[in-house]
């Protein structure tokens, strides 16, 4: 097997080549490439030992070499080497093939082809972190968390795994504050902390002391919000009670007068003046009598046994009885 450092500078190079539209030829980035897939392949299955982190940051990069390019040529070209290989050799070159098909095929296409793979390889965690970067870019933020620390469970020093899982978490957290879900924030906060994923970086975990402070934050005003906002309705209400009270009494009032005025007008034409005398007093009475007692009902404030409105309609009342019985005898 050709030097492992030898390996990667090819990778390199191949990069460059891409980059530099040198890609057919003898000394293009395909002729390169079938030579470079020939040695890869004698890596292996996933280790940490084996699969170096700096030789997978360059498989990263020859990944998005496909955003613009066609990539039927290296790919066929990984076809072609992973035939009678067996399946640890062919897991290093389905490295390379899922790195071109992430940044090379529309999502709902993608989703199947990295389902396959992960299905084929559950436990590398390469696959994992590249299904992860997947749901990242459809703000899949619950299945790309799970990607991600799945895939940082299984290569722990990992710093790029743990940059990117950070990264899915700063978003999520931002779209949390855009939709008001406060208390979720804090809670997955206060998780996230107590578990001490990011303790190892101060900056990773100095953010997350800030933004749980500010989830906390949102918590406490959002608290009060509410509670005035219940306050305000209270007030509203009450005070819009109060006022259709008022309204009643009014009403019962002026009704009251009206029915007099009306009632004084029809009686005077009809009933000689002394009878007319007598009814008028005794509707005024009554009148008055309903008014009080509308009072009494629509009343604001608590009515009390001393409240002089009742005493009134009392003496109304027996005012009332003396005078028809006075009118009787009277007759």
């Amino acid at each position: 097997m050709k030097d492992f450092e030898l390996i990667n500078k090819d990778l390199v190079t191949i990069n460059k080549l891409i980059e530099e539209k040198n890609i057919g030829g003898s000394n293009g980035a395909l002729a390169l490439f079938e030579e470079h897939v020939k040695d890869i392949s004698e890596i292996g299955r996933f280790s940490t030992d084996k699969w170096n982190t700096d030789w997978r940051r360059n498989v990263y990069k020859f990944g998005t070499k496909f955003k613009d390019l066609n990539p039927i040529d290296f790919l066929n070209i990984l076809k072609d080497a992973k035939q009678c290989l067996h399946k640890d050799k062919q897991e290093v070159l389905d490295f390379y093939y899922s790195e071109i098909e992430v940044n090379s095929l529309p999502d709902t296409t993608c989703t199947e082809v990295m389902d396959t793979i992960v299905k084929i390889y559950p436990y590398n965690p390469e696959f994992r972190h590249t299904f992860g970067i997947f749901y990242l870019r459809k703000n899949d933020f619950t299945n790309a968390i799970e990607q991600f620390r799945f895939a940082l469970s299984k290569d722990k020093e990992n710093y790029y795994f743990l940059k990117d899982l950070f990264n899915c978490y700063y978003k999520y957290f931002e779209s949390l504050i855009e939709k008001s879900d406060y208390n979720f924030g804090l809670k997955l906060c206060d998780d996230l902390l107590s578990e001490k994923i990011f303790e190892s970086r101060d900056v990773f975990n100095n953010y997350l002391i800030s933004i749980r402070e500010r989830f906390k934050d949102y918590v406490i005003l959002n608290s009060k919000i509410k509670d005035a906002e219940v306050e305000i309705k209270n007030i509203v209400s009450k005070e819009t009670n109060n006022s259709q009270l008022k309204v009643i009494e009014i009403l019962g009032f002026f009704t009251a007068i009206i029915a007099f005025v009306f009632s004084t007008i029809t009686v005077g034409k009809n009933y000689a003046f002394r009878e007319a005398i007598i009814f008028n007093v005794s509707l005024g009475q009554t009148l008055l009598i309903f008014a009080l007692a509308i009072s009494l009902l629509f009343s604001k404030r608590d009515v009390k046994k001393g409240d002089f409105r009742i005493w009134l309609i009392v003496v109304l009342i027996l005012s009332l009885f003396l005078l028809i019985y006075g009118t009787k005898c009277w007759i």
